[in-house]
């Protein structure tokens, strides 16, 4: 076998991987309906998160619930705090909507699954929207190239009441909260994934460490981990390491409040010894090798503290035998 179709052959198995490890995790608990759900969730969380590599995300084909292509996955929006907001989705000509971009909360969205390749062609996973096509083609979008302010709270409230997609304000405002240069903790950007990737990241003094090549985003809607590439920092040429999305300080910075930074407090002994990122490895996308990654930066998993928060959501089991008298 060629070195190529090896590379190719190791790539579709590890994302074969990521999107089939928890084939319900996609949309957060409170989206999904059933007693089971919330549940089925924390088990999913105590084990550890699955996770899919944005840029697999891209392209991703969008169907409706009776599997008419209705478009594709152009880019993802974050807050500072990691989670993930909304897909950005392109539908072209088939509802008859132009070059317009549709922003659709996160949580709307549900996997059907992956296939391996066939006949050379490539691997292919998809996701359902399961919206009407008449919402579809009345729903709020905008021109390619005249993005909104998707960090106006006003935009957002409108897109997710649109879709009937409710959230937790106090979680959203702690996810939207950065820190300001006066070191107060404040609201105002949101990240692009097409801005995140390529981004410089920082040691506290200022001396780069490198830039984002990849991000890992959980299932259930959760930066998990970036990729750095750090070579230069370390003076040895590329060298790719992961870095838990919880290690990396977020911040902003200018006259106007509105320059982006990140920053991560570490030393080149400690990115040395740091996990290397192979993309063609499957542990990449294995709970137990990223929870091992959030120990050696010593950050505390989120999706352990979401795993509390969902069983305190639990709904009160029914008692049969009360019921029953």
């Amino acid at each position: 076998m060629k070195t190529v179709e090896k590379m190719y052959v190791a790539s579709a198995a590890v994302a074969l991987a990521c999107f089939t490890a928890v084939p319900s995790a996609f949309g957060n608990a409170s989206s999904q309906s059933g007693t089971d759900a919330p549940k089925s969730s924390m088990q999913a969380r105590q084990s550890g998160p699955c996770v899919c590599l944005a840029s697999d995300l891209i392209g991703t084909k969008v169907t409706s619930p009776q599997g008419e292509k209705l478009g594709k996955i152009e880019d993802v929006v974050v807050y500072p705090g990691g989670e993930v907001a909304y897909a950005v989705l392109s539908f072209g000509g088939v509802l008859g909507l132009g070059d317009k971009l549709f922003a659709i909360p996160w949580n709307v969205l549900k996997p059907t699954g992956f296939t391996m390749p066939k006949d050379g062609k490539d691997s292919e996973h998809t996701l359902v929207l399961p919206v009407e096509k008449e919402k579809l083609k009345n729903a709020p979008g905008f021109d390619k190239s005249h993005w909104p302010d998707v960090a106006n709270p006003d935009w957002a409230r409108d897109i997710d009441t649109y879709y009937s997609s409710y959230r937790s304000t106090p979680k959203l405002e702690k996810s939207r909260a950065v820190e300001s240069s006066a070191g107060k903790s404040e609201t105002g950007f949101n990240w692009k994934y097409s801005d995140l990737k390529g981004f410089d990241v920082r040691t506290p003094s200022g001396a780069k460490l490198g830039d984002i090549k990849e991000v890992a985003i959980d299932t259930e809607g959760q930066i998990s981990y970036v990729v750095l590439s750090v070579g230069g920092f370390l003076g040895i040429g590329d060298k790719l390491v992961a870095v838990p999305w919880g290690a990396i300080k977020v911040s902003h910075e200018g006259e106007k409040g509105d320059k982006k930074k990140l920053t991560l407090a570490t030393t080149k002994e400690r990115l040395e010894q740091a996990p290397v990122f192979d993309k063609e490895k499957r542990e990449t996308c294995d709970p137990a090798w990223i929870g091992k990654l959030y120990d050696y930066y010593s950050v505390r998993p989120y999706w352990s503290q979401k795993s509390a928060e969902d069983e305190v959501n639990l709904p009160p089991k029914r008692d049969d035998q009360d019921h029953d008298r």
